[in-house]
């Protein structure tokens, strides 16, 4: 499928789907961990601030996804998910509050060089894999199941884990095509059942699908877990319930639990909606309080995702 108005367009809504990730992380970062009942929405969009980090402030959610646009973009003739791995070691004091999988994978590197062969069984995976949905076409999903899966498994070995980070871009690449919310649940369902199957994950992932669709899930008292499939049907409940990007990446917070993924990646799915990061910050009324990434380092990086969207036919 190709875009009517070519690599800029593609340009200039990875740029707005990046900014606007960028604000449903920051707004989910006060609350994360908190459960549902705990949650104050009244307050939310003030941005109260986490203790120990500044108001506004994003998190590894934003770091790592701009980390992996950042090695598409640049790796050349280097292994994409090695030169993720070889980085995130070297910046890992930089980036605020990684998750167990991702830490243990930068130790196992630390230690032996290599990538871990075990465990690696959360959502970390899943929460940096929009930037390879970006990069490939929806007519090719062989190239971009490939590529999610190499950058996946240098820390998250899980096939739980990597059958997640796979509907996740699944999503993102039909995210630039315009694809409404009941495409994107269909897309995610495709790709359950194909990478659940090619990747070795459990079937229950198909299941949460399903029981979104049928509007039969929810999220436990307790909020989102870290587990993967948990994380992917709490977006998709979202991004189907609640259609707007604000009140979707609201309802994502309300669910408690891993708020600040769950908002990222709603917002992330949702934002490629904007025609441009500027249009997205004008409709997030949070935003003037994010501490956004460097709109230059966005827009570089979002021209080279569309680039290598277009080039690949």
């Amino acid at each position: 499928m190709t875009d009517e108005l070519g690599a800029t367009s593609y340009r200039d809504r990875i740029a707005a789907a990046l900014t606007t990730y960028a604000c449903g992380d920051a707004f989910g970062v006060p609350w994360e961990g908190a459960a549902a009942a705990d949650i104050d929405l009244g307050t939310a969009a003030t941005l109260p601030v986490r203790p120990g980090w500044p108001r506004g402030a994003t998190s590894d959610d934003t770091a790592l996804t701009l980390l992996v646009a950042e090695v598409l973009t640049t790796a050349a003739n280097e292994d994409p998910g090695s030169m993720f791995l070889r980085l995130l070691s070297e910046r890992a004091e930089t980036v605020p509050g990684l998750g167990p999988s991702t830490l243990a994978a930068i130790r196992t590197f630390r230690e032996s060089g290599r990538r871990p062969e075990a465990d690696g069984d959360t959502n970390g995976a899943a929460m940096r894999a929009l930037p390879a949905g970006w990069a490939v076409p929806v007519d090719d999903p062989d190239r971009r199941r490939a590529l999610t899966l190499n950058l996946s498994r240098v820390t998250h070995p899980s096939p739980d884990a990597q059958c997640a980070a796979a509907v996740i871009s699944a999503c993102a690449s039909w995210s630039l095509e315009g694809a409404d919310a009941q495409r994107l649940l269909e897309a995610a369902r495709d790709e359950a059942r194909i990478a659940t199957g090619e990747f070795g994950g459990s079937r229950l992932l198909e299941d949460l699908l399903a029981a979104v669709a049928a509007d039969r899930w929810s999220a436990a008292p307790s909020g989102v877990s870290l587990e993967p499939y948990d994380t992917v049907a709490a977006v998709l409940h979202c991004i189907v319930t609640v259609r707007s990007p604000v009140d979707a990446m609201l309802a994502a917070v309300a669910l408690g639990g891993d708020t600040d993924t769950v908002a990222a990646l709603v917002g992330g799915l949702l934002g490629a909606r904007f025609p441009s990061a500027e249009a997205a910050l004008t409709q997030i009324p949070w935003s003037s309080a994010v501490l956004l990434p460097d709109a230059a380092v966005v827009t570089g990086f979002a021209a080279g995702l569309a680039s290598a969207r277009a080039a690949v036919r």
